[in-house]
């Protein structure tokens, strides 16, 4: 028996993460060089002699958000069944490696960066000091309209 492993990937380049921006709700479009990138990441890690072993997966874990899901896509490892945001079910049928299923789930969704949504990390600070609220740790101050640690 093969040890469970867990694979965390993150979506590929959007303009907001290309220069600094904090995303968390807003939907933005991978980049064409996003897409490239991840397909080059599917043919590098996915594959039966390969990190990512299609036919071992149990479970496939996705976010809500288009630029996850659009990852997931580009990937290209082989799912049985269409992925659940498609309005039209895919013949995959010669393309199939795995029969784990993609969830979407809310719970891995990106952080709710609320107010400082699409604000760099300087923005953020620069904004807090005119404001007087001092220096910005977001798991120590949170984002206001959004998201903080519990």
């Amino acid at each position: 028996m093969t040890t469970p492993r867990v694979f965390i990937i993150r979506h590929g380049e959007t303009e907001w993460s290309l220069n600094g921006r904090h995303t968390g709700t807003t939907e933005l479009p991978l980049t064409a060089n996003g897409e490239k990138r991840i397909r080059a990441t599917g043919q590098a890690l996915v594959g039966d002699d390969r990190l990512i072993v299609p036919s071992q997966l149990a479970h496939i874990y996705v976010s809500p958000r288009k630029r996850a899901q659009r990852t997931l896509e580009l990937l290209n490892l082989g799912c049985t069944d269409s992925f659940p945001w498609q309005e039209e079910q895919q013949d995959n049928s010669l393309n199939t490696r795995t029969n784990a299923q993609a969830q979407v789930d809310e719970d891995i969704r990106e952080w709710d960066y609320g107010d400082y949504e699409g604000l760099t990390s300087a923005t953020i600070r620069e904004q807090r000091d005119k404001n007087g609220d001092g220096s910005w740790d977001i798991w120590r101050d949170g984002c206001p309209g959004g998201e903080y640690v519990e």
